[in-house]
This record gives structure tokens, C-alpha cells and sequence, in this order.
């Protein structure tokens, strides 16, 4: 039967309503999507539903719920070129392919351009392989080929507002963001996009007053609460200092509890390593994050992943973890396969990112920038945001000062100041400058 994106997908009447519900819960990141998949995956006919499944284990970013969801999903037998290019794109991503199955994508949606399953995925693995152009151009083509009066419409502007950002083309990020909340005020996606552009701006005052104004729309639960708990933790430290965000990490990032997801141990590391080059001390936050990402040796899967290990390793002073983790990337990144996208993302960048780190914990500041320095403007190569890439920049400037390579750090500090002109933490660092160039 058609779907109502006019596509032919197989299943029983309820599972493919309950399929095309699944999806747009997904775009508004909102919880209840996992109960309309369960129901389209029990119709053992919908296998798109299983696919989905299986996608949704994938863009948790580990290995190992990647492997339970293609289990779950079982064998399938395609029963036309559209189940048969979905599931192509699932075992290249599985296979470590993360680049060919998004080239994958585009010939799908080349093809299927309305199909919101195959737009979901590609963009969160737009993300996962830090591609700004593709964050950006992918929801722009959607919104040419959907129905405007499609319930699930208004997201694609949140989709196209986080890849204007992450293009660095602001002002159009916010109009597109605001644009899709005015429509779709429980898109946190959207949300997302709008706060990272705050971010990237140095506005975090405004950042805290939009997310304490739509506290009713993101603070429930759902899939992005903590990462947007994150950002205000971000905020935060901006304008109110060290104990607001640790007390924001303790309430609404990590509070230390068990079985934490990749996802949430990132958004951790990333803040506890900020407060650390800022001198404030995190206790046995360190101890417990590092503890944590040592159960999760996932086998050089994805550096973005191994690279906040690290940071969670060096913070902790387990200077021996973190040097056994960096050699395992080492290992990697040798990997001779063209197709194994983690290793190419390893050798162009993860790898002297992730050894800037570890030299800078070790007290060899000389060393960590000249790993980090070469490598600064490559950083996407191994996924995520701007924002949370921030925390190598972060660790450069800061190794830059105390190497005493003064020239070099002011680039950094005018570079950031550039940007974010009214941020406390980069005008801090322009008077730590200017004393040591006194």
C-alpha cells in the first residue's frame, strides 16, 4: 500500500500508520516514536519497520547497539529496490562504511526523494561524519519534494537549520529554526540548531533566557534532553561560572547513575574537560566518567567516541588508559581499507587530536599544540558540532599560552573573539595574553 508520502510500503494498514507516525516522532526527537515502531515492527511483513529498528542501533554511535539492532531487525528478503537500497545502506553503515552508506542515501533519495526514513537517517549520519554541506543541502531538497501540508513539513526547516549553522551561515540558521518552531513549537530539533547558533555566537544569556522560555517544550523527557541540558550547562559557565555548570551536569547531563549512553558520557566529558582547563576541579566526577568509557572498548568504532574518552582518561590523570585507548586509535587508523571511513577520519585528524590531548594532560604543552595546530581546521572529520569540537580548540589556546607561543595564541584568541566578541571565557583569555606579552 502507499504511505502518505506516496511511496509503496509493505504491511498490514496499522503497521504502516504506525510506521509513518514512528518517523515523525523521530523528527521531533520525541520518545514515543519507539511505541509506534514496536507496533509497525510486530507486522512481520513491515519490514521497514525492522529497518528502522535497525537504523535507530546505528545512530546510537556504538557498536554494540548497533549489532543488537540489526539482530532484532533479522533476515530480509527485499520485495522491491526500495526495501533493497535501505537495506544496502544498513549493512555498509554496519560494515564500517559510514561514508558509502551515506553516498548510498543520496542515490536512495535521488529516487525516493519524500522518503522520510532515508532523510532521517542521512542526516543524523550527516552528523555522525561531521558533513556540514551535506546537514544543509539534504533537508533543502526535501523541502522541495514534500507535500508543504504534510504534518512532518515544518521539521524540515529544523533539519535545514542545523546544517546552515554548522555551515557557519547564522543568521539564516536562526530565521530557518525560528521559522520551524513557529510552526512546530515541540520540534527540540529545531531548538537545537537555534541554540547552537547562540552558541557559535557567544549569546548565552540569550541562549539561557530561549531555553528557560520553552522550558515546557524541551524540559520533559525526550531524545535531546540532555544534550540540551548540555548546551545550558554551556551557557551557564559563561555567564554565571563553574558551580552552575557542575550543577547543571549533576542534575541534568550525568549524575553518575548506571548504564549511561554514549551520547550522554560525551556530553559530560566535554564539559568536565572545559571546567578542567579552567582550573576547577570536577572530583569524582572524573573518576566515575572514566570508569564508565573503559567498559565501552568498541574496537576503533568511531573516533568522535574515542576522542572523548580520552578526555575523560586525562581528566581522571589515568594516563595509562588513555595511552593504551590512543595506541588501540593508532591501530585503527592503520587500517588499509578505503571503505573503513572510522580509520580515514583516525588518520586525517582523530588521531593528532586525540595525542594533543594526551601530551597536553601529560604536561607537554609544546608537544599538544603541535599536534592540535595542524589539525584544527580538519576537526569535522571525525563528526559532531562545532560546539562540542570546541572543547580541541579550547585545549589548543590553552596549550598555546602555556607554551608561551604568544603569536600563535593571539590568532586563536582573535579568531574566537571574531565570532563570540562579547564571550567571558575568550576575553579571559585575551588578558591572560596580554599579561604574558607584557
Amino acid at each position: 500500500m502507499k504511505d502518505r508520502f506516496g511511496l509503496e510500503t509493505r504491511g498490514d494498514p496499522e503497521a504502516v500508520s504506525a510506521l509513518e507516525q514512528a518517523v515523525g516522532a523521530l523528527f521531533a526527537m520525541q520518545p514515543e516514536a519507539m511505541g509506534f515502531l514496536k507496533t509497525a515492527a510486530s507486522d512481520p511483513d513491515c519490514a521497514l519497520g525492522r529497518m528502522l529498528g535497525a537504523y535507530l542501533g546505528l545512530m546510537s554511535s556504538e557498536r554494540g547497539p548497533g549489532a543488537a539492532g540489526l539482530a532484532r531487525m533479522g533476515e530480509i528478503a527485499p520485495a522491491d529496490a526500495r526495501e533493497a537500497a535501505h537495506l544496502a545502506v544498513i549493512r555498509a553503515w554496519a560494515a564500517g562504511d559510514w561514508a558509502g552508506a551515506s553516498r548510498r542515501l543520496d542515490d536512495l533519495l535521488e529516487t525516493w526523494p519524500t522518503d522520510p526514513i532515508a532523510l532521517n537517517a542521512g542526516h543524523q549520519l550527516d552528523f555522525f561524519l561531521g558533513d556540514a554541506a551535506r546537514l544543509r543541502s539534504r533537508p533543502a531538497k526535501a523541502l522541495e519534494a514534500w507535500d508543504p501540508a504534510d504534518p512532518a513539513y515544518p521539521y524540515l526547516h529544523g533539519l535545514q537549520a542545523f546544517g546552515l549553522e554548522e555551515l557557519g551561515d547564522y543568521p539564516a540558521a536562526e530565521a530557518a529554526a525560528r521559522r520551524a518552531l513557529e510552526a512546530a513549537p515541540r520540534d527540540v530539533w529545531a531548538q537545537h540548531a537555534l541554540v547552537h547558533v547562540l552558541e557559535m555566537q557567544g549569546r548565552s544569556q540569550a541562549g539561557l533566557d530561549l531555553l528557560e522560555a520553552r522550558r515546557a517544550d524541551w524540559g520533559h523527557d525526550h531524545f535531546l534532553k540532555v544534550h540540551t541540558s548540555w548546551h545550558a550547562a554551556l551557557f551557564a559557565l559563561e555567564t554565571d561560572g563553574p558551580e552552575r555548570a557542575l550543577a547543571l551536569h549533576d542534575a541534568a547531563v550525568w549524575d553518575g547513575g548506571p548504564d549511561p549512553l554514549a551520547m550522554t558520557l560525551i556530553d559530560s566529558a566535554g564539559l568536565l574537560w572545559r571546567l578542567k582547563l579552567d582550573g576547577v576541579e570536577a572530583g569524582g566526577r572524573w573518576d566515575r566518567l572514566s570508569d564508565e568509557w573503559a567498559l565501552r572498548d568498541e574496537g576503533a568504532w568511531y573516533a568522535f567516541n574515542d576522542l572523548h574518552a580520552v578526555l575523560a582518561h586525562c581528566g581522571a590523570g589515568r594516563l595509562d588508559r588513555a595511552r593504551a585507548l590512543v595506541d588501540r586509535m593508532a591501530a585503527g587508523a592503520a587500517h588499509p581499507d578505503p571503505s573503513a571511513t572510522n580509520a580515514q577520519a583516525l588518520r586525517s585528524a582523530g588521531l593528532p587530536a586525540a595525542r594533543g590531548v594526551l601530551a597536553f594532560a601529560e604536561g607537554d604543552f609544546e608537544a599538544s599544540v603541535a599536534f592540535l595546530a595542524p589539525v584544527r581546521r580538519l576537526l569535522s572529520v571525525f563528526g559532531g558540532s562545532h560546539a562540542q569540537r570546541d572543547a580541541w580548540q579550547r585545549t589548543l589556546l590553552v596549550a598555546a599560552l602555556r607554551a608561551g607561543e604568544t603569536g600563535f595564541a593571539r590568532v586563536l584568541v582573535d579568531e574566537r573573539l571574531a565570532e563570540r566578541p562579547e564571550s567571558p571565557w575568550s576575553r579571559a583569555r585575551l588578558t591572560e595574553l596580554d599579561a604574558l606579552s607584557r
